[in-house]
């Protein structure tokens, strides 16, 4: 497999302008030319993670067509080694990564869509990977968070069914996991995030809704036992099919961030740190937004959002204000077709992040190096 290098005229097109902007504002362009890796047959998701302990963000790729997970180990300096490929169940769509077994080293839980189970590669000190026996979910397990839900300090998972079901894993350290409890979660739950929404220290999840008609998320609060209270519905978006969080509003609290690619729209709801949310009116995106990178993009030391676009094939910059809201005009840059999946992290350690775009029509992972001198685009 040979690493690729987009040049000449196609990439002096994709990042020396944007689209989407008025003429008044100034372009940051706050990414390089970007390289890129082939991946397998129908790639689902991305995840950047060190999995090596050696300080430099790794690639998780998991290929549903293919079955496989894909190791993309992470140089230090923005480029990556030749993957190393590891045979998976059944179309892989979904992953998640935790140290399960205690060794301080981190390991990867896949959602195997096909065989209704979830399998856990352990990292190994080596640099090699150890896989177990796969645990039974249901029937079409579409996503995964980890998290510590009964306070144990040990990693346990919470998986999504696209048959209305939220299932709870709680790990028993070694790997291994006890018996599942299901949750009802009706509306065809999608992604899913785990954070102390509410203040009480115990995990809480947020978990979006695509089914049609749905227009709300749903807050499970953690009892700290491995228990979840009746659901809290949060009011906004419009079948959204992506959720992540980070601090928007620079309050200390965590603010959630949702995308629908069926409204072209995006919500945030700013959290208060006592279990509130107060949506912020939906705003427009582009064509079929989904994955969201929170993070400082314009060097102004704001919070900003980065979105992949999916049926304009392009990401989209949303430089942030500080208070939840954002200076629009955004900028658009075209990246290929079908950016499915979308990940952040400081590839280089220059205390930049960088992005990571997963191209489904093209079986592409496409690295995007920041620029070091970006200045505020002013409002």
């Amino acid at each position: 497999m040979t690493r690729l290098i987009l040049i000449g005229f196609i990439t002096s097109a994709l990042f020396g302008t944007a689209t989407g902007c008025g003429p008044s504002a100034k372009d940051p362009q706050p990414f390089g030319i970007p390289s890129a890796y082939k991946v397998g047959k129908k790639p689902a998701t991305l995840v950047a993670h060190d999995m090596n302990n050696d300080d430099f963000p790794d690639l998780l790729v998991p290929n549903t067509d293919d079955h496989t997970l894909m190791f993309f180990e992470g140089n230090g300096d923005g480029t990556f080694k030749e993957p190393f490929v590891m045979n998976t169940g059944r179309e892989p769509v979904a992953l998640a990564v935790a140290d399960f077994n205690g060794d301080r080293i981190a390991d990867a839980a896949i959602c195997n869509y096909g065989d209704g189970n979830f399998s856990v590669i352990l990292g190994q000190k080596d640099g090699v990977f150890k896989m177990l026996d796969p645990v039974k979910t249901g029937k079409l397990p579409i996503a995964v968070t980890t998290g510590d839900f009964n306070n144990d300090r040990k990693a346990d998972l919470a998986v999504t069914l696209r048959f209305d079901k939220l299932i709870i894993f709680l790990g028993n350290g070694d790997g291994t996991f006890k018996p599942a409890e299901a949750y009802h979660a009706p509306g065809t739950p999608a992604r899913l995030v785990s954070g102390d929404y509410n203040g009480d220290n115990n995990q809480d999840l947020a978990i979006t809704f695509n089914a049609m008609k749905m227009n709300f998320i749903r807050i499970y609060f953690g009892n700290g036992d491995g228990t979840f209270q009746v659901p809290k519905k949060v009011f906004g978006g419009k079948q959204a099919s992506f959720i992540t969080q980070s601090d928007m509003n620079g309050d200390n609290h965590l603010d959630l961030i949702i995308s629908s690619a069926t409204a072209d729209s995006l919500t945030i709801f700013l959290g208060d740190g006592k279990g509130g949310f107060k949506r912020q009116q939906d705003f427009a995106a582009e064509k079929g937004p989904g994955y969201i990178v929170p993070g400082e993009f314009t060097g102004d030391k704001v919070p900003d959002l980065i979105v992949g676009n999916v049926r304009d094939g392009d990401i989209s910059l949303l430089q942030g204000r500080g208070d939840g809201s954002f200076i629009f005009p955004h900028f658009n840059y075209p990246v290929g077709r079908q950016p499915r999946s979308i990940a952040g992290a400081d590839f280089n350690k220059d205390g930049l992040k960088d992005l990571a775009v997963l191209l489904y029509d093209s079986a592409t992972l496409q690295i995007f190096m920041r620029k070091i001198d970006n200045p505020r685009i002013e409002s």
